[in-house]
């Protein structure tokens, strides 16, 4: 990368799509060379979040190259953070190496501010990814290419980089805010782009609604040393998945204490989003109802204090749950092989959208804080929009030939 001086501005000529040449004397100092022959100069820089910035000082034709690179110095100096001083720098004694600080994270932060499953999902990534590359490296070795490299060499597991790149990043935040580095240190993690993962979006017709209705039922009628046999507890669980909506941890944590049929409502003290209240239905209701029977005839002492429960009495797991519905549900039924637990969840949320229940209305029985989430997990199906395709075509058509909308029915 050459330096950006005045000649090598006035050379640089138009090409079919914009480009920038760059000063390697003055890291940050750019000029931007448009397909119509403008030339335009920059900053670029990182903000306190750590965004990657470009800042326009101005054109070539109202501002002068030294004028410009005077301006993108203030910039740039302005943006450093302040000197370590020089017994801070001395063979690491003041910044631990990440291993050594991986330690404390888990058991200040992890262990005490996260979820159980990102308690277990934070120190995995730790001792599988992060810590083979960077365990060594003092706090202040890590560069922001170093974390660039290591993220872009994980590319065929995007959503497992993208995890450990969100780990790293909030070891990097931990540091900072508890004094082991200086306030105005860069966090290497930060800016660093993700990748982009698909968005799934498949959910449940009211034929396969139907489908997996009357498998449920039938499974419930096959002795239990058949194949095809289902248990009491594990339909139970897939069914509050389909008719709540709700999560697969907030499905099998929940207790009978949870439970207010007076008030037709689960009443969760924690999940994803924080304790909340999840409005029921009569349905939902009345196989609560079938579970407390199947509970109170239950043979283990004390009685079970789950509403779904395990063989031995304790909770259903999620993995135990992930299984079943894999093996023994979804590839038994046609056209359900691409069918996740999660999609139940989706489907509650499209079914009622398209049934015209209001979007905050669909949220607050998610237990979602922002309407871009609801909007998110529910998915109109295929027939709503190609009838919505037919009914604007013929709009379209009617004012063609008219020069008049078509007015609705109502």
């Amino acid at each position: 990368m050459p330096k950006l001086t005045k000649e090598a501005v006035t050379r640089a000529q138009a090409r079919k799509s914009k480009y920038e040449l760059c000063c390697a004397e003055l890291h940050g100092f750019i000029l931007r060379v448009l397909p119509s022959g403008k030339k335009v100069y920059y900053v670029r820089f990182r903000d306190d979040a750590g965004k990657d910035v470009r800042r326009r000082l101005g054109p070539t034709t109202e501002l002068s190259f030294r004028d410009a690179r005077s301006l993108a110095a203030q910039e740039i100096d302005a943006r450093k953070p302040a000197p370590v001083p020089h017994h801070a720098r001395k063979s690491g004694r003041k910044y631990p190496t990440i291993a050594q600080f991986a330690k404390r994270f888990i058991e200040e932060h992890v262990n005490v501010r996260l979820k159980p499953h990102s308690q277990r999902k934070y120190p995995a990534m730790l001792r599988g990814r992060i810590l083979p590359t960077f365990g060594r490296c003092r706090l202040d070795e890590v560069t922001y290419a170093q974390v660039c490299r290591w993220h872009g060499s994980h590319k065929k597991t995007p959503s497992e980089a993208n995890g450990c790149l969100v780990t790293l990043s909030s070891l990097y935040s931990r540091a900072i805010e508890w004094g082991v580095l200086p306030r105005g240190f860069d966090n290497p993690a930060h800016g660093v782009k993700k990748f982009p993962i698909p968005r799934r979006e498949r959910f449940l017709s009211p034929k396969e609604r139907r489908t997996l209705e009357r498998f449920l039922d039938h499974a419930l009628t096959i002795p239990h040393n058949k194949p095809g046999y289902l248990k009491w507890h594990t339909v139970a669980a897939i069914r509050l998945l389909a008719y709540t909506g709700m999560r697969r941890g907030e499905v099998l944590s929940l207790t009978w204490a949870m439970v207010d049929e007076r008030h037709q409502c689960f009443r969760l003290p924690d999940s994803k989003t924080g304790q909340k209240v999840v409005p029921v239905s009569t349905d939902v209701i009345a196989l609560v109802r079938e579970c407390r029977k199947v509970w109170k005839a239950c043979k283990h002492r004390p009685r079970p204090t789950h509403v779904v429960f395990a063989r031995g009495g304790g909770p259903l797991t999620a993995s135990t749950l992930g299984s079943t519905w894999i093996n023994r549900v979804r590839n038994r039924i046609p056209g359900f092989e691409d069918v996740r637990l999660h999609d139940l969840r989706h489907s509650a949320a499209s079914d009622a959208l398209m049934a015209g229940v209001p979007l905050a209305v669909v949220g607050r029985i998610l237990g979602h804080k922002q309407p871009t989430t609801t909007a998110r997990y529910a998915h109109l199906s295929d027939s709503v929009v190609e009838q919505g395709v037919k009914t604007m075509a013929e709009a379209i058509r009617t004012g063609a030939k008219t020069g008049r909308r078509k007015k609705s029915r109502s």
